[in-house]
């Protein structure tokens, strides 16, 4: 079967959209979570959670979302028919007795068995889910492949690991610090998070080979689209050039490849850089009109 089409709008500086048809999950280069309205009752193996679906793919049901336990939260024994990353965002939640607090990661493969779930005070998680996950009560006797398995990193333990080389992003170095949370043993996707200086610029644009897709989690950034706040989403598909990029203030990113390990490719930007760029995110036509102006920097006064 032919994958769904769906249509993409890229707003210039002066509102005016233009339109283009691409496949697979849509080109979002990037929306402020902010923005999103948060839906009941859409993931039936979420049931009782809130969620800002920030992209889905309509073929499988992957999608990366932003989930909103209440308080009391509990799920008894379980497995899930696809992967679950996640990241915490706020608050903790608990899998199988252990806590994960604010800053707190984990890869979880599909048929993995699970003791129980829950957010007793409550909880805000960035998700990502390989499929449309399904929720098949008992968490005892299935297969999974523990060689994927990422049980918990807490980033507050201030390990920057990341191998800026095997990416291509040697040039980053010297104002940037990584880690790796997660790499692929068989397809070499990798989840790493990267962390920018203030007033770091970068000089050049960029390509990938594969899905680039990235969740601002603190600070803001300029680049060739317009300037995003802490909150900002972009799932870009493969070899779109992009960049350079600048902060002010400094970033903290948490990125994915989706499609294999990622490498750069560099070349000149079409623009020069500039600190304030015209605003002009590429969207789908039914988050289009949520991003027609600038988000507004947070409150720090």
């Amino acid at each position: 079967m032919a994958p769904d089409l769906v249509s993409i709008c890229r707003l210039d500086s002066g509102g005016v959209v233009e339109r283009d048809t691409v496949m697979a999950r849509p080109h979002i280069e990037w929306i402020q979570a902010q923005a999103l309205s948060w839906q009941s009752e859409i993931l039936p193996a979420r049931d009782g959670a809130e969620a800002k679906i920030l992209s889905r793919d309509e073929e499988s049901g992957a999608l990366t979302c932003i989930l909103r336990y209440p308080p009391g939260y509990r799920r008894g024994p379980e497995w899930l028919s696809a992967d679950e990353e996640f990241w915490v965002l706020d608050g903790a939640v608990e899998v199988d007795g252990l806590a994960y607090g604010e800053h707190c990661y984990a890869h979880l493969p599909r048929e993995m068995p699970r003791s129980g779930f829950a957010a007793p005070d409550g909880a805000v998680v960035l998700t990502f889910f390989s499929a449309m996950p399904v929720a098949t009560g008992g968490g005892v006797g299935r297969n999974f492949d523990e060689r994927r398995l990422v049980r918990r990193i807490d980033a507050a333990d201030d390990v920057w690991d990341g191998d800026f080389a095997a990416m291509g992003l040697e040039s980053m170095r010297s104002t940037a610090r990584m880690r790796t949370l997660r790499q692929d043993p068989d397809s070499g996707e990798i989840t790493y998070l990267t962390a920018t200086i203030p007033f770091r610029l970068g000089q050049r644009s960029e390509r990938h080979p594969v899905v680039q897709e990235f969740f601002l989690l603190s600070g803001e950034l300029a680049g060739d689209r317009g300037t995003m706040q802490a909150g900002a989403y972009c799932w870009r598909p493969p070899m779109v050039k992009h960049a350079p990029y600048g902060s002010w203030t400094g970033t903290l990113l948490l990125f994915r490849s989706v499609g294999g390990p990622q490498t750069t490719l560099w070349e000149d930007p079409d623009m020069p850089f500039a600190w304030k760029p015209p605003h002009a995110p590429v969207l789908p036509a039914d988050l289009a009109p949520l991003m027609i102006s600038p988000w507004p920097r947070p409150a720090r006064y």
